[in-house]
């Protein structure tokens, strides 16, 4: 009975083996070694580098040949100011091709939509460059880093945008004219002008406020119209004037009260930015310079002086004159005074001060 027993358990065991040996069999040759195999499914082998982001852009736009064949060869450049002329903003709105990206595929990806346009037409909102970065991975995925991003997005639903090189040409076509009526050669330099100007319908009009051209910098300002002419607002920029002139200038260097003589006077080609008055425009004369002057400075209006003047703290030839009496005695100068004006004088005689008119840069009449 015991042997009977033995024999059962015997052969249930050698079943149970048979059995388990046959799985193990199985499972080798289902996997070989080294497979990917966790938690009772087999794991896919990972994905090259840059498969998921092909497949994205092809559902977006793009084609996975174009990526391939010039994975580096093009990017795109955000707007800082667009338009949407839809309600739906989309990438050929806010962004232009840069590089070889071929024509067809720049139309296929220039219409994929983004994000809707803002509520009110003809009201710009700006959009930060953190907050445009994520907007645009959500939508393109691994595709928006061929993104090159503006500090901030303006953007307005309808209308129209005057951007920088517009504004340009706007101050070119404005300016040329009067800018070569100015003696010289006239030239602009740092230029400021306003990155953009969004108008609410293509009727608006921008113009450029008439100006005063001066050498020196130019406040400069844009003005934005309705289509009856009403004023809607005003921007503001900048730009520097040079002007430069053939002026005379000192060929030597002259002192306070030397006569402005032919040989000491050369011309010279400065700008007259650095000048602080009008340079003076060789007429005139006999002339006496009034300040010192150093060689090769311009020679202005108001460093002249005429040689008839007479200057504070010279001695004159005080002429009385009345009826048929005529005396003259010597007096001093008490303020610079051109022939026919008023000048106070002190006799030196009485030491009384007196006015009387000036008749050249040695006589003074009391009548």
């Amino acid at each position: 009975m015991e042997r009977r027993v033995l024999r059962l358990c015997l052969l249930i065991f050698l079943s149970w083996s048979h059995t388990v040996f046959a799985a193990q069999v199985q499972l080798s040759g289902a996997y070989p070694p080294d497979t990917n195999v966790r938690y009772g499914r087999k794991v896919p082998p990972a994905m090259p580098p840059g498969v998921a982001g092909m497949r994205y852009m092809k559902a977006g736009g793009v084609s996975t040949q174009t990526v391939q064949t010039a994975p580096d060869a093009w990017r795109l450049r955000v707007r800082e100011s667009a338009v949407a002329p839809s309600r739906m903003v989309t990438l050929g709105d806010i962004a232009d091709p840069l590089g070889s990206m071929p024509s067809e595929e720049w139309i296929r990806l220039a219409a994929q939509e983004l994000w809707p346009a803002p509520d009110e037409a003809g009201k710009p909102m700006q959009i930060n460059k953190a907050r445009l970065a994520a907007a645009l991975r959500e939508v393109l995925g691994p595709f928006a880093d061929r993104c090159i991003l503006p500090n901030s997005l303006v953007i307005q639903r309808g209308g129209v945008v005057l951007r920088e090189d517009d504004l340009h040409a706007l101050l070119v076509k404005n300016l040329t004219e009067p800018l070569q009526a100015l003696p010289g050669t006239a030239e602009l330099q740092d230029v400021r002008l306003p990155p953009y100007i969004f108008l609410a319908h293509p009727l608006q009009q921008v113009t450029l406020e008439p100006i005063k051209l001066a050498p020196g910098r130019l406040s400069l300002r844009f003005v934005v119209q309705e289509m009856d002419g009403v004023v809607l607002r005003r921007v503001a920029a900048t730009a520097v004037l040079n002007l430069w002139m053939e002026v005379p200038c000192a060929a030597k260097p002259l002192n306070r009260g030397d006569a402005l003589t032919p040989d000491s006077v050369t011309f010279v080609r400065v700008n007259a930015v650095h000048m602080r008055d009008l340079p003076w425009d060789g007429r005139g004369g006999p002339w006496q310079v009034q300040r010192a002057i150093a060689p090769n400075q311009p020679i202005l209006q108001g460093d002249l002086l005429p040689q008839s003047m007479l200057r504070k703290g010279s001695i004159v030839n005080l002429v009385y004159e009345k009826g048929n009496v005529r005396m003259n005695v010597q007096a001093e100068v008490l303020t610079d005074a051109e022939p026919g004006a008023a000048v106070a004088v002190r006799n030196l005689q009485s030491k009384k001060q007196i006015f009387a008119t000036v008749i050249d840069n040695n006589t003074a009449m009391v009548k």
